[in-house]
C-alpha cells in the first residue's frame, strides 16, 4: 500500500499512517526484527506470508487495534498514543468517534444509561465529570471480514465505501445503489479502516465534533508524530470550533518538532454538526486547512498566547440536594464542575488558521447571540477582559505598530470620558461613587458599542471614533501616532471597527468594575 498512489485522498493517507501506527504498536508481539512487516516512508508491506493466511493475519492486526475495555467500555485504538490515557480523556475521545465515523447506532453497540467518569481536580476546583455510554463493540472490529475469501485468502474484489468507514461518502442514488456507491480496492479500503487511528475526532457539544485528518507525506515521521496529537489533560480534549483543534494539536505537536528544527505538518479539520434536512445525522459541513508551517511561525506564535490568555474555563458550582420531608427534611451541598468555552478564542483561531488578522469580525461577537445559550456573546466577554488585554498589549499580536495605538488610542478616550461623567455627576472624586456615575458609565459605554457596531460604512465608522475622541481631554496615544493611526482607519474601515470594538471589549481601566479606586490609565 503506497503512500502516493492513485486514489489514495488525504484520508487514505491519514489511515495508511494510522495502520502504520497500529503495527508500531504491535511490534512488542514479536520478536525484534521479525515482524510480518514493512514500514517504509512511502509504503506499508503486510508480509501473510502463505497466501491462505490472509484472514489469520488480518484477524489478528483487528483485534489488536480495534479493542473495547472489558471493565470501563471504552474505545481504545493502540495506535493513537504511547502511553495510554487516563479512562477521562479516553471517554472524551470516544464522545467525538460517535459523533464522526461510529454516529449510526447500527455500527455500534452502545449501553442505555450513562457512566459518569471524572478527571483529578486540578487547584481547589472540584472533579470535572464526563458522562459516557459503555461500548461493548463496534464495526472496526470485524472489519477485517470483509477483505477475506472463504478459504482465507485475500479479496480482489472491489469493496463498498460507506460512511462508518469514511464520513461523507454516501450512496448517490437508492434507485442506482450499485453504480453510485463509493468503492475502493483492498490496498485502498484497508487504510480507510484506519483512518480513525490516524486521525483525531474531538467533540465540541453534544451535537458538534470535529475531525482532524492530519497531512502526511512520510509514514516514518508520522508514526513519532501521532502521540503527540492526542491530548492528554481536560483542558486538551475541550475545544470550541474545528480551527481552535488544528492548532491546539499543532501546538502539542511543535513541542517535539521544535527541539529537531522541522516543521509542524498540516491538517484538515472537517465539522460535523446536525442540518436542517437531516437532524438525527451529524454532516460534513465545513473544513479548515492550515498548512504546514515551521514551529516558529508568528501563527502559532500568536495561537499560543491566545491559548495561553484565552482558556476555558472550569466553572464550579453549589448544589443543593434535599432528602427526605417535614422535621426529618435535610439539604445537603455538593460542588459540581462543567466546561465553559472560551468565547473569543475561536474566533481568534479561525481568523488565524484563515490567514486573516486575528480580530477579523470581532464586531459579531459584540452583536451576536451565542446559538448554545441565546444569550449575547458579549456577556461572556467580560471574564476574558484581561486576556484580551494581555494579548493587545503585546507588541507581537499586531502585524502594523497603528493597530495596537488605535486600540490605546481608544482605550485613553474612554478613560477621559469616563473621568469626565464622573466628575460632573459626583464632583470631587474623594466622594463615594454615586449610583447616577454607574448608569452615566454604562450608558456611555452601550452607546459607543452600538456606534461602532451599527458603522455601516467608512464615513460611520470615521464619525464614532472621531467623536469619542473629540470629547474626552488630550489624548497623548492620539497625539503622539496619529500618523500611524490614520492609515489603518483610512485602510479598512471594517478592521478599523473591529478594533474599536477589540478595545471596548478589553478595557479594563476607570468604571471596569465601578469601582473609583481604579487607576485612571488604562494601561496600569
Amino acid at each position: 500500500m503506497r503512500l502516493f498512489d492513485p486514489g489514495m485522498s488525504m484520508l487514505h493517507r491519514a489511515g495508511l499512517g494510522g495502520l502504520a501506527c497500529s503495527l508500531r504498536a504491535m511490534e512488542s508481539q514479536f520478536p525484534k526484527g521479525k515482524c510480518p512487516w514493512l514500514i517504509e516512508p512511502h509504503a506499508v508491506t503486510l508480509d501473510f506470508g502463505d497466501p491462505s493466511k490472509a484472514g489469520k493475519y488480518l484477524r489478528r492486526l483487528f483485534e489488536c487495534s480495534f479493542t473495547v475495555g472489558k471493565k470501563d467500555g471504552l474505545i481504545r485504538l493502540p495506535g493513537q498514543y504511547a502511553i495510554e490515557p487516563s479512562v477521562a480523556v479516553l471517554a472524551d475521545l470516544q464522545s467525538g468517534l460517535t459523533l464522526t465515523f461510529l454516529q449510526h447506532g447500527k455500527v455500534r453497540q452502545l449501553a442505555k444509561e450513562p457512566t459518569a467518569v471524572s478527571y483529578a481536580p486540578e487547584g481547589d476546583d472540584a472533579p470535572l465529570i464526563v458522562e459516557y455510554r459503555k461500548c461493548s463493540g463496534f464495526k472496526h472490529q470485524e472489519g477485517w471480514k470483509v477483505f477475506v475469501e472463504r478459504d482465507g485468502t485475500l479479496t480482489r474484489k472491489q469493496l463498498r465505501v460507506d460512511g462508518p468507514i469514511n464520513p461523507g461518502a454516501v450512496v448517490r442514488h437508492v434507485a442506482f445503489t450499485s453504480h453510485t456507491a463509493a468503492e475502493d480496492p483492498p490496498e485502498r479500503m484497508l487504510p480507510l479502516y484506519f483512518a480513525p487511528v490516524g486521525c483525531l475526532t474531538l467533540s465540541v457539544n453534544r451535537g458538534v465534533a470535529a475531525l482532524l485528518v492530519p497531512e502526511v507525506d512520510d509514514l516514518t515521521s508520522f508514526v513519532e508524530d501521532r502521540p503527540s496529537l492526542t491530548p492528554t489533560t481536560a483542558r486538551e480534549c475541550q475545544i470550541a470550533n474545528a480551527a481552535d483543534a488544528v492548532l491546539q494539536a499543532q501546538l502539542r505537536v511543535r513541542g517535539r518538532k521544535t527541539a529537531k528544527g522541522l516543521d509542524v505538518p498540516g491538517c484538515y479539520a472537517m465539522t460535523f454538526q446536525p442540518t436542517i434536512w437531516s437532524t438525527q445525522q451529524k454532516s460534513r459541513v465545513a473544513t479548515v486547512h492550515v498548512p504546514r508551517v515551521p514551529p516558529d511561525d508568528p501563527m502559532l506564535d500568536r495561537f499560543q498566547r491566545a491559548w495561553d490568555r484565552l482558556p476555558n474555563r472550569v466553572v464550579t458550582r453549589t448544589i443543593k440536594e434535599h432528602s427526605g420531608k417535614g422535621k426529618s427534611k435535610k439539604t445537603t451541598e455538593r460542588q459540581q464542575s462543567f466546561r465553559a468555552d472560551s468565547v473569543v478564542r475561536p474566533l481568534v483561531a479561525e481568523n488565524l488558521a484563515l490567514g486573516r488578522r486575528w480580530y477579523a469580525g470581532f464586531h459579531r461577537l459584540m452583536t451576536k447571540a451565542n446559538p448554545a445559550t441565546d444569550k449575547p456573546f458579549r456577556d461572556s466577554i467580560q471574564f476574558e477582559r484581561k486576556g484580551l488585554h494581555d494579548m493587545i498589549s503585546d507588541k507581537k499580536m499586531w502585524d502594523e505598530a497603528g493597530e495596537q495605538f488605535v486600540v490605546q488610542a481608544v482605550h485613553e478616550a474612554i478613560a477621559s470620558r469616563l473621568g469626565q461623567i464622573r466628575a460632573e455627576t459626583d464632583g470631587e472624586s474623594s466622594k463615594p461613587l454615586s449610583q447616577a456615575t454607574k448608569n452615566r458609565w454604562q450608558r456611555f459605554r452601550e452607546k459607543l458599542r452600538l456606534d461602532l457596531a451599527g458603522a455601516k460604512t467608512e464615513a460611520h465608522v470615521r464619525f464614532a471614533l472621531a467623536d469619542l475622541f473629540s470629547r474626552g481631554n488630550v489624548n497623548r496615544v492620539l497625539r503622539e501616532h496619529w500618523a500611524t493611526v490614520l492609515p489603518v482607519v483610512r485602510k479598512d474601515w471594517q478592521l478599523a471597527r473591529d478594533l474599536g470594538l477589540l478595545a471596548l471589549a478589553s478595557y479594563s481601566g476607570r468604571g471596569t468594575n465601578d469601582s473609583a479606586d481604579i487607576p485612571n490609565n488604562p494601561q496600569e
